[in-house]
């Protein structure tokens, strides 16, 4: 009766499985892992066969309880919303390796790999191939950009080299026409109300970039519009291994 307090299902005790719904069916499933006092909680995608309402309703009420109890919890998932929801740390694994281990946060923006930059984020980070020029300036045939001063000393080791420059869809904005600037097509606009994602091409390359506008902002497909860059924001891979580039050496 106290793990069905606790669950919220005590009305729901005496009925039969068949007339349960989804989530009250995972709510007592929960209930009878709870019962046995585990010292560890192993959920393996439980929310995966739930609709999107009972989804977000179920995903809270875990890490309710999960709070509520204290009881470490190792919650494997493929939805990247509930991984930076509901874990205070996460383990990103690629063919049963770790490809890095931090808070949800540091995930998202510190990523270890572009393994990683590309699994994290809805919409993905957009990846651009770009050459060096030390000190700090990245170019392709359509932009150049100056970078921060804090990659000086990290890009004189790869001066005329190539290397993928990263850039999440908010941190890429409408802008006027300038050399540091990407003129791109727009090939799809997405509508949410609170926001409006942009799929964009560039000439002679046919990967797609996604950005976010603000929802005010009036774009229609087969517009072709310039769009820069936040300096601050971006990231570096090294094309052959994937691995993130530091600003520094520390």
């Amino acid at each position: 009766r106290k793990v069905a307090k606790l669950l919220q299902v005590e009305h729901l005790l005496n009925r039969l499985p068949k007339q349960l719904s989804g989530g009250q069916k995972q709510r007592i499933a929960l209930g009878r892992a709870i019962s046995r006092n585990p010292q560890v909680f192993l959920m393996d995608e439980p929310l995966s066969n739930l609709d999107a309402k009972l989804r977000a309703e179920t995903r809270s009420q875990i890490v309710k309880l999960q709070r509520q109890l204290g009881t470490t919890t190792i919650y494997v998932t493929h939805d990247q919303t509930e991984a930076m929801t509901m874990g205070d740390r996460i383990a990103v694994m690629k063919d049963g390796r770790i490809q890095q281990i931090a808070p949800p946060l540091e995930i998202y923006n510190q990523p270890a790999n572009r393994f990683v930059a590309e699994f994290i984020g809805s919409p993905p980070m957009n990846f651009i191939p770009v050459q060096v020029k030390a000190p700090r300036i990245v170019s392709n045939s359509q932009f150049r950009l100056s970078l921060p001063e804090v990659w000086e000393p990290i890009l004189h080791q790869y001066d005329g080299q190539s290397l993928t420059l990263g850039v999440r869809p908010e941190h890429m904005s409408i802008s006027a026409p300038a050399p540091k600037n990407l003129v791109v097509t727009v090939d799809l606009v997405e509508a949410l109300g609170n926001d409006t994602y942009l799929s964009v091409s560039i000439p002679e390359d046919s990967s797609p970039l996604q950005v976010r506008v603000p929802p005010d902002k009036i774009v229609r497909i087969g517009d072709e519009i310039w769009l820069s860059i936040d300096p601050e924001k971006i990231h570096l891979f090294n094309p052959h291994d994937g691995m993130v580039i530091p600003k520094s050496d520390s």
